[in-house]
Formats: structure tokens, C-alpha cells, sequence
């Protein structure tokens, strides 16, 4: 089944928002009303020569139409209604799709409520943990009720004896006071204790991470304003024809008085870098290689440089907190940073030259692996488009730490991937390059690469990171990469099933399952049944 289009149905909600009738604008447009319907319906694929023209007339950039946005709504409103919340009620693809599609503003409604209801289950289990063994809140049971037992006798022992001496009650009432206090400390400290961290006088947020994920998904992780921000500050300054560690520094140092250092193995080892506001002061940790120092100057060059433009850009309702402005603000000075190193045209032409072979690259730009992958994302221009890709990148746990996806795969928000996915599987070969053909249970296929990386270490007390990275696209994309040299894309012979995440996948005989299917099979028509049916033994 392909992906299902939503091109039609946002063009109708466009044109009523605009005041337009079916007619006029098909008029407009110089196609008949009723071919203008089909496409409304999607019946009639929408032409990029008529997109153009709509946006001209109804005044919208054309990455309005840009489909991941549905997509991606439609995936997390899927794997909400497969939760074991919803596991009494069955609902067909057509059904989530169409409801999706009809009534976009109460699935997005319903995505926030979901994640509020997930976040308090999390509030939940840390409860129910840390009520079980914590010693701290046990003490706290312990002062509570010891106070409490004070206050009540000694007010008893005054109630009770109108003939007691007035030196007397008055160094009971002194007890009883110093114990109120000290009651009040312990019942605001066990307040403290089980307060939410998601709620709100306001309502539920998401986590900064989270809101800040979802607006690079929305903006196809492309962003025009900082784009032409590094290409006019590369053309001002001369040196920056070729930026290096060097000309970066000098740039820092004669324009903003940044004062830079290396660290020693005795000094600031626990972080990779940090920078002193105040006294402008840059420190770098040694262990860094010549690609990440490089980066590091140019996200301090971004932040310094643009400070008012991120804030301006990251002012938006769907980043709500303070914190999740500053995670926004951290995401588009790295964004910055890459689009200054690795300028747009310059990079799109040698990516489209070596056929996104990232090894050549890396030695081409000077940059790591992960720095090439992000940046093959965020080549979305409409006029220079690379290839659609999406990027997952895991740690060793299987948690995924970084998620966009311009190919249309729908990746899990709420848990774990498909264990199946070549981003798992790239763990066991550390350092080697693995491949993948894969196809979803909708029938729509992905071509994939995932290679592992390390992050540097900081010595022996500080472990190295280890993740994994995927970088995939639609199959039919897969012809421009060199990777897929030696696959037959037309007619693949060994393609690999997958799904979104266990409990959203219907593959019943699934050896790697890791959760329930969403329904649960049937007993063998022969009366046979498994003896141990755990997960994932069928």
C-alpha cells in the first residue's frame, strides 16, 4: 500500500481558509472545477507546475505542501491508537488516515494528551520506585509522623490541664512552635518530593528535546535565513575562503576578544568545551580532533554573531518554555555551524559528485562522519534538492537520540525502534559500513547505511560514547548513492521485513519481537500451540 497523500486535502483547507470556491479557483488555475476536485481528493497527483502556480496565487511558500508534516502526524496518531491503552478497539489504516487527514488540528490535540498521559505514567513508575526505596522520603515518613505525635501531645496536655503553670505552657507552646516549623519544612520537602515535572499552571509541555525535534520537522531541518547568514558572513571576510582552525580563531579573537585555550589532562576533563561569557573565555578540551574544533569555533561564531536572529527564530508558540528556546537556540547555531563550513552549493555539487559517498566527504570537507550526515540532511532547497534522507542515531541501549526524516519512514517516538533495523544491527560490526534494504509492512521500502561512531574520550574515568548512525532514503532514491552500486534496486533479492517498533508492527512470526502485536494471533487451527510462547519465541 503506498504512503498516503495529503496534498489534497491541504489545498482544500488552503482554499477555504482563502475564501476561494472550487470554481474560482480552478479558474484561476486554468483546469476545470471538477479535475480541481480530484486532486482535492487526492484522485489526481498535484504537478509541480500547478503547485507553483497555487502558491503564487493563494500567497504561501510552497513547502506548505511539503508532505512529512502529515506524514509524521499520521505516524505518531497510528502509534498512539497501537497502545495497550487502545488494545479493545481496532482501527483500520483507512480509519487513523482519513480521521488524520479530516481533522488535523484534534490528532494534534490528541498527540499532546497522549504525551501528557505517558509523561504522568513515567511520574508514576519514579513514584512508585523511589516510594518503594528511597531512605530519604522513609526519614521524612518518620520526622512527619514523630512531629505530628509531638504537636498533638503536648496541645493535648495543655487543653487538658487549665491549672498548668504559666512557665510551664509556655515552654510547651516554645515545643510546639519549633515543631510546627519543623513540620512545615518536612511536608513542603515531601511536596517537593512528588511535584510533576511535566505539569504546568498552563498545561502539559513536551520536554525541550522533544518540542525542539518536532519544529526541525516541521521545517524539513532547512533553514533558508541562517543559510544566507553564513554564506554573506563567508563573502565579508576574506580569510573564510577556506575556513580553518586557524583564520576561525583569529576571527574570534579580533572580532569578539574570545580568548581560547586547550586543555590539559588536569583541567576542565569533564567537559569537551566551555565558554566563559563573561570573560570571554573559550576553553577546548585536548582530546578534540582538528573536524570538531573546527565546529566548535563556528557554533561560538554563530551564537556570538547571531545571537538576535536565533532568538528571533526560536520565539515561536510550539517552543513554549525557556528551556526549550535555549535547546532551539542550541539546534540552529549547530545548523549555522554546519552551513558555514560546508557551504550549501559547494557541498550539494561534491555530495551529487561523489554520490554521497561520505568518506570522500569527510576528507573533502575536513569533517566527521556525523557532521557530513547531518548536513546531507538539510539539503532541502526546492531549486537544489539532494536526496530526501532520514537519520536515526542510537546508543548502545537501542535509545534513540536523534531522529529526522525526510524519506516518509515513520520513526517511533514514544520507544525503541524495529530491532531489525540496520542501525541496531551495526553495533556488532564496530567501524564497518552496513547496508540495508528493508520494506515496511505498507509495502513501501527503504534503501539504509549505518555505520558506528565514538565520540572522543576524556580519560579513564570518563568512559568513550558509542553510537550508531543510519542515513537512509527511499528506495527509489537509492540509484544516486554509491553504496547501492552493487544491489539490484529494481528487483531486489534479499530484502529485509521491518516494521516502526514492535508493538506497532502486525508481523506475527517476528523471531525478534521485543513486545506484543498490536492484535493477538490466533491459536494454530490444529490445536497445537507453543509451549513457552514468550516474546519473540514463535
Amino acid at each position: 500500500m503506498a504512503a498516503p497523500s495529503f496534498l489534497g486535502t491541504r489545498l482544500r483547507r488552503l482554499r477555504k481558509d482563502k475564501h476561494y470556491s472550487q470554481t474560482k479557483l480552478a479558474d484561476a488555475l486554468g483546469i476545470s472545477a471538477s479535475y480541481l476536485n480530484l486532486i482535492e481528493h487526492d484522485r489526481r497527483d498535484l504537478t509541480v507546475p500547478l503547485l507553483l502556480k497555487i502558491s503564487h496565487l493563494l500567497k504561501v511558500d510552497p513547502h506548505f505542501f511539503a508532505p512529512q508534516q502529515d506524514s509524521q502526524l499520521l505516524a505518531d496518531v497510528a502509534e498512539i491508537l497501537h497502545d495497550p491503552l487502545f488494545s479493545q478497539e481496532e482501527f483500520s489504516d483507512n480509519t487513523v488516515t482519513s480521521f488524520v487527514s479530516d481533522h488535523p488540528d484534534l490528532s494534534i490535540s490528541l498527540t499532546k494528551l497522549y504525551q501528557a498521559y505517558k509523561a504522568t505514567l513515567g511520574d508514576l513508575q519514579y513514584m512508585k520506585e523511589r516510594l518503594s526505596q528511597d531512605s530519604l522520603l522513609a526519614d521524612s515518613s518518620f520526622r512527619l509522623r514523630t512531629l505530628v505525635t509531638s504537636i498533638l501531645s503536648l496541645t493535648e496536655i495543655m487543653h487538658d490541664n487549665e491549672d498548668l503553670a504559666a512557665n510551664q505552657r509556655k515552654e510547651f507552646l516554645e515545643i510546639v512552635f519549633k515543631d510546627s516549623v519543623a513540620l512545615t519544612d518536612t511536608v513542603n520537602e515531601m511536596l517537593g518530593f512528588v511535584g510533576g515535572d511535566h505539569v504546568t499552571d498552563t498545561g502539559f509541555h513536551v520536554s525541550p528535546v522533544e518540542a525542539v525535534t518536532d519544529f526541525i520537522q516541521f521545517s524539513n531541518n532547512y533553514f533558508d535565513v541562517l543559510e544566507t547568514a553564513a554564506s554573506k558572513l563567508r563573502a565579508e571576510v576574506k580569510s573564510f575562503e577556506t575556513t580553518n582552525i586557524l583564520n576561525l580563531t583569529e576571527y574570534l579573537e579580533q572580532s569578539f576578544q574570545v580568548k581560547i585555550e586547550y586543555a590539559t589532562n588536569n583541567h576542565d576533563d569533564t567537559e569537551v568545551s566551555l565558554y566563559d561569557e563573561t570573560n570571554r573565555h573559550l576553553v577546548l578540551s585536548g582530546t578534540l580532533p582538528p573536524s570538531s574544533i573546527k565546529f566548535h569555533l563556528a557554533l561560538l561564531i554563530g551564537q556570538l554573531n547571531y545571537d538576535t536572529l536565533l532568538n528571533t527564530l526560536v520565539d515561536i508558540p510550539e517552543l513554549v518554555s525557556a528551556a526549550a528556546k535555549e535547546k532551539g537556540k542550541d539546534a540552529l547555531a549547530s545548523y549555522f555551524a554546519g552551513a558555514f563550513l560546508f557551504p550549501y552549493e559547494k557541498f550539494y555539487r561534491a555530495a551529487e559528485q561523489y554520490r554521497y559517498d561520505i568518506e570522500l566527504l569527510q576528507h573533502h570537507f575536513g569533517a566527521s562522519y556525523e557532521q557530513i550526515c547531518h548536513r546531507l540532511t538539510t539539503l532541502q532547497r526546492p531549486e537544489m534538492s539532494g536526496v530526501p534522507f532520514h537519520l536515526i542515531r542510537t546508543d548502545v541501549a537501542g535509545n534513540i537520540s536523534k531522529r529526522f526524516s525526510a524519506s516518509g519512514l515513520r520513526i517511533p517516538r514514544y520507544g525503541s525502534a524495529c530491532p531489525r533495523w540496520v542501525v541496531h544491527s551495526s553495533l556488532l560490526t564496530p567501524g564497518s559500513l552496513c547496508t540495508q534494504i528493508s520494506e515496511m509492512p505498507d509495502g513501501s521500502q527503504f534503501f539504509a547505511i549505518a555505520h558506528t561512531v565514538t565520540k572522543p574520550s576524556l580519560g579513564f574515568a570518563h568512559p568513550k560514547r558509542h553510537y550508531a548512525i543510519s542515513l537512509g532514503c527511499e528506495l527509489s532514491h537509492a540509484n544516486r548513492l554509491i553504496y547501492a552500486d552493487d544491489m539490484n534496486i529494481s528487483t531486489p533479492k534479499s530484502i529485509m521485513p521491518v516494521g516502526i517498533a514492535c508493538r506497532l508492527c502486525d508481523r506475527e512470526k517476528c523471531s525478534h519481537r521485543a513486545a506484543p502485536a498490536p492484535a493477538q494471533p490466533a491459536r494454530n487451527k490444529n490445536g497445537q500451540r507453543n509451549l513457552s510462547p514468550g516474546i519473540g519465541d514463535w
